[in-house]
Formats: structure tokens, sequence, C-alpha cells
């Protein structure tokens, strides 16, 4: 884990909106799902549909399935031309999402930006994998997901009933966190002083304290241990 580059925010900003209203869309429009997952150098959907996958790799836009297609990420038109579809933007109405803007402008992907954003997926994806691992069955945790509108991965562990369900991820940035950082978020809101966040009902762990950790998966992995340790009691 290293210092993000310049354009980081901008790069995150435009494969947000890439996601939100196609890449996400490509697969809605088909089996009503909305959520994403961690792949080799980005992330993209869930097979859909006749096994097609609509995934962002570096810079470029991937469609595979039976005719495989790859282009660079240019616009948001050009990139819904090639998913097959029409750029999404009803989801703006609905969700607190980045405007799409002008469909014919393009964006800004960074390559080394793009490459650290799949990196934190993957990084985020690992930590909740081994959070999960830890779970019980009455945990009813949810697989790791990423979710197009906060742009988050994220799973959900612990027993609704009893009060102490929360919700444990990574954002790679957001109105709150001008960069990447893990979140705990119980579900009964501020529940102990280390849920303390000023801008939610949680715990955060910034970018910066993991770049500084000796060990940045095992800081996560306590991060979050301890988060779960308080909500649950165990």
């Amino acid at each position: 884990m290293h210092e993000l580059t310049d354009d980081y925010l901008e790069t995150v900003d435009a494969l947000h909106r890439l996601t939100v209203y196609v890449v996400s869309p490509a697969q809605r429009l088909v089996n009503g799902e909305i959520i994403l997952r961690s792949l080799p150098g980005g992330f993209g959907t869930y097979e859909f549909g006749d096994g097609t996958v609509v995934r962002i790799e570096g810079r470029e836009l991937v469609i595979d399935g039976e005719s495989p297609q790859r282009a660079p990420i240019t616009t948001l038109r050009a990139a819904a031309e090639l998913a097959g579809i029409e750029p999404d933007v009803g989801q703006a109405d609905q969700f607190d999402v980045p405007a799409p803007g002008d469909l014919d402008a393009q964006l800004h992907v960074g390559e080394q930006a793009s490459a650290d954003l799949a990196r934190w997926y993957a990084f985020v994806t690992e930590v909740l994998e081994t959070l999960r691992a830890d779970a019980t069955e009455s945990d009813g945790v949810s697989p790791v997901r990423i979710w197009p509108e906060h742009f988050d991965a994220a799973i959900d562990l612990g027993a609704e009933a009893d009060g102490r369900r929360a919700t444990y991820g990574g954002s790679p940035a957001d109105a709150g966190h001008p960069y990447p950082y893990l979140y705990a978020s119980p579900w009964q809101g501020r529940i102990d002083p280390f849920f303390g966040d000023p801008s939610f009902k949680g715990a955060s762990l910034s970018h910066a304290e993991l770049v500084a950790a000796d060990e940045p998966h095992s800081a996560a992995l306590a991060f979050l241990r301890r988060a779960r340790r308080i909500v649950t009691g165990r």
C-alpha cells in the first residue's frame, strides 16, 4: 500500500459515474441485480444473461461473453454503446451519486489511479473474506459486494434481532473522506465511543493509517475485529 496519485480522486469520480450509469445497469436490465465484485485488475458484474460480464480493467471497459469486446474508456455514451445499452441517467434521481454530466465528455481515468482502485477493492475484499470466515451461522453474514451507489465493498454481519448487526466495509473515497478508508457501522447507531467518525454513525480507519502500518492487512483486520467485538459482544 502506498501514497495515491494526484489524479486518484478524479479517476474515482469518473469510474464511479461509469459504474452507476453503464456497468451496473447493463446487468440490472437483464436480471435486476446491481451488485458488483472485485476482479483481477479491476472490478465488474457477476455473470448474467448468457454468461456476460461487464467489467473495468485498468483504463478499458471489457465485455466478456459470447462476443468478447474491449475498448479504451472514453465517454459514458461510448461505454454504453459498447455494453449495448443507453446510459441509465435516471439513477441520478434515485440515489446520492455523482451527476452523469455531459455524456460525450472525456472521462479521465489515470492508469496508476485505476490500478490503485482495483488494488483497494482486492485488499478490502480479502480482509472482509477473512472477517466472514470468523462468523458463525447466527451472524447471518452476507457475501462481499461492491455497491454501485456508494462505490464501497461491504458485508453485513451479526444478529439483527439482538441489535448486534453492523455493516463492515471499505470505500475508495466519499464526501466525508477524501481518500480510501475502512469502516464499521452498527445498525443501532453510535453504541460505543469507538464509533465516533463525525461524518457517519460508525468508526473509520484511514488510508493514511493503513499506509503507515507495518502490516496493513493485519491493521485492517484488527480494526474490523475490534468493531465486531463491540457490536456482537464476542
